[in-house]
């Protein structure tokens, strides 16, 4: 591996028309990322690749339009314009077809991948640090590796490197990570949060998404014992890690580890799993595969949704035809959840648009993705309580569905659901 090189040479390897992956979350290798905005109008037309970015999409400025392109997987509110205008495009892809598809073989193989890592290791190697998901698997058979070593960078342990002869640059930083603060709670999410908390069992691996929804669950686990924690550490599991709520005792893939892609939070969450040996990072070909997860003892999956329909369908991703989020990993984790006897959550709040609308709905509106099959969703909660939807008759969901929404949408509910009934 050569000596460092200033970040206008390092992105100066790119050329146009490549293909360039960029690693999710607080991953982001921002410093590369804005010099190849810098650099867009010798590069057009560059086409960057990722998932979930926190830091803003530069890139996506009008007046880079024809010069930079975003394809995604999880598209955000805030690239409604960009996508409007055909400088964003959104593939509907789950978590773990992601290694594939931006691999050698997929319809979106990376020319390059820009990542960030922490200084190597006493064997030479680099950690992915705190995002190991897709960029990792990527970055192992992609043509040019272009890195950040960064010296705040956590270095992770388990399957979290790439040796030196794949890089081909690299810079040299210290600076702090894009930073994921927990979203804040009230008292709607502490409600939900104890319903949820009631189905994980003590020594559950539990597998928690993004959003105040899901994570509000984590501080309602405080009473159980020896958890388990798959696919993402967030800020609010740090208080259950140092009580010893949070062990991986029960884990028999990595006994007494927590199996990670990706590590989602603040500083004091880094410095946690700095060199921490209870920290395993993986792959989502491992992380996401559902038979992997059908394996895991006592599984848990608990994620959000936009809107739920009286059939039980979950659209997690859309707002009617706009995408504004992705399927992610929540189909991953509750099919590996049925097909191994686990537990899956979907977990919302009964309104949206301060309680204006009800997000259970008696049927998806036309065009609405759905991000959950009827068929594959098992538990639902609201602040209203929870009901089991697995092995439901379709009258039997509309009825227990109901019971679920707002008191103020459940005659409008009820109501269309027997208008719907008499026409079958």
């Amino acid at each position: 591996m050569a000596g460092a090189v200033s970040v206008e040479e390092a992105i100066g390897r790119l050329e146009p028309g490549m293909r360039v992956l960029l690693p999710p979350g607080c991953g982001e290798p921002t410093p590369l990322i804005d010099e190849v905005v810098r650099q867009a109008k010798r590069l057009q037309p560059l086409t960057l690749m990722g998932g979930l970015h926190l830091s803003g999409h530069p890139f996506c400025a009008p007046e880079h339009h024809g010069r930079l392109r975003w394809v995604t997987f999880h598209a955000m509110a805030a690239l409604r314009d960009a996508l409007a205008r055909g400088q964003a495009e959104f593939v509907p892809l789950r978590y773990f077809d992601a290694p594939w598809a931006f691999g050698p073989a997929g319809p979106w193989a990376a020319d390059a991948v820009l990542a960030q890592t922490a200084p190597p290791d006493d064997a030479g190697r680099l950690s992915f640090g705190v995002s190991t998901s897709y960029p990792l698997p990527v970055a192992r058979a992609a043509p040019l590796v272009i890195v950040e070593v960064n010296h705040q960078m956590p270095r992770t342990l388990g399957d979290s490197t790439i040796t030196l002869d794949r890089v081909g640059a690299w810079v040299e930083t210290d600076r702090p990570l894009v930073r994921y603060p927990s979203p804040e709670l009230g008292e709607l999410e502490r409600r939900i949060a104890t319903h949820v908390a009631e189905l994980v069992p003590d020594g559950a691996t539990i597998q928690v998404g993004i959003g105040a929804t899901p994570e509000a669950v984590v501080s309602g686990l405080a009473g159980h014992q020896d958890l388990g924690v798959h696919s993402a550490l967030f800020d609010a599991m740090l208080p259950l890690l140092e009580a010893g709520v949070i062990t991986g005792a029960r884990n028999r893939r990595h006994p007494g580890c927590l199996d990670l892609g990706e590590i989602m939070g603040t500083e004091p969450l880094f410095r946690w799993v700095h060199e921490n040996p209870r920290v395993y990072m993986e792959s989502s070909t491992t992380i996401h595969d559902p038979r992997v997860v059908a394996g895991l003892e006592r599984f848990v999956s608990i994620n959000s949704a936009i809107e739920i329909d009286l059939m039980g369908q979950v659209n997690a991703e859309a707002l009617g035809e706009r995408q504004v989020a992705g399927i992610g990993g929540q189909f991953d984790f509750v099919a590996g959840a049925a097909l191994g006897g686990g537990r899956s959550v979907i977990a919302l709040p009964s309104t949206g648009r301060r309680g204006e609308v009800s997000r259970i709905v008696g049927r998806l509106a036309a065009g609405t993705p759905v991000t959950t099959p009827r068929h594959l969703v098992d538990w639902v909660v609201t602040e209203f309580g929870r009901t089991e939807l697995r092995g439901l008759s379709d009258e039997q969901r509309a009825r227990e569905l109901t019971r679920l929404a707002d008191p103020r949408f459940r005659e409008g509910l009820d109501r269309e659901w027997r208008s719907r009934r008499q026409v079958f």
